[in-house]
């Protein structure tokens, strides 16, 4: 009868080795699992915010593309975006420019001057950087706040004043 006993106890040890086994192993899977997971968020949120930005920029240059409203200038010192709009008899000066972290836009009457800081927050950036590849084609390069470098080129259909037979 004692060595009916001694093989119970046995089965039963095996069983809860065998259930913490099973146990520890669906922990360490979830914790891969959510480690995973965080990962692939995080890249998308970064995806997001250079896609977004560019087509910002991108859309904004489209909206204005006529006549030679386009140029790339200064705000203060820092290099901006500048989109020239008239309405009536005022004239209006929009820029897009980084400043503190953040993509900014700005928009003046064109004898107005204001500060960087008056602008809009549109976007997280660490940088901003464009310049002119030729008279319709401009760069654009975004930095995002996680440190991703992405650079665009822009084609504009309009030309110092004109606009270019398609």
């Amino acid at each position: 009868m004692n060595r009916k006993s001694e093989k119970h106890v046995i089965d039963i040890l095996f069983v809860i080795a065998l259930f913490c086994i099973f146990a520890l192993s669906a922990i360490f899977l979830i914790s891969i699992g959510a480690n995973v997971y965080s990962k692939i968020v995080s890249h998308m949120d970064a995806n997001f915010d250079s896609r977004t930005s560019f087509a910002y920029v991108t859309e904004k240059i489209r909206q204005a593309d006529e006549n030679g409203n386009i140029s790339v200038g200064e705000l203060d010192g820092l290099p901006a975006l500048i989109i020239t709009s008239s309405s009536g008899e005022s004239s209006y000066l929009t820029y897009l420019y980084a400043y503190e972290g953040h993509l900014m836009e700005l928009m003046v009457r064109s004898d107005t001057p204001l500060p960087p800081e008056a602008g809009q927050a549109i976007f997280e950036v660490s940088d901003f950087s464009l310049s002119p590849v030729n008279e319709n084609l401009l760069s654009f390069s975004i930095t995002t706040g996680e440190g991703n470098t992405c650079k665009l080129f822009v084609s504009t259909k309009s030309v110092g004043g004109e606009e270019r037979e398609q």
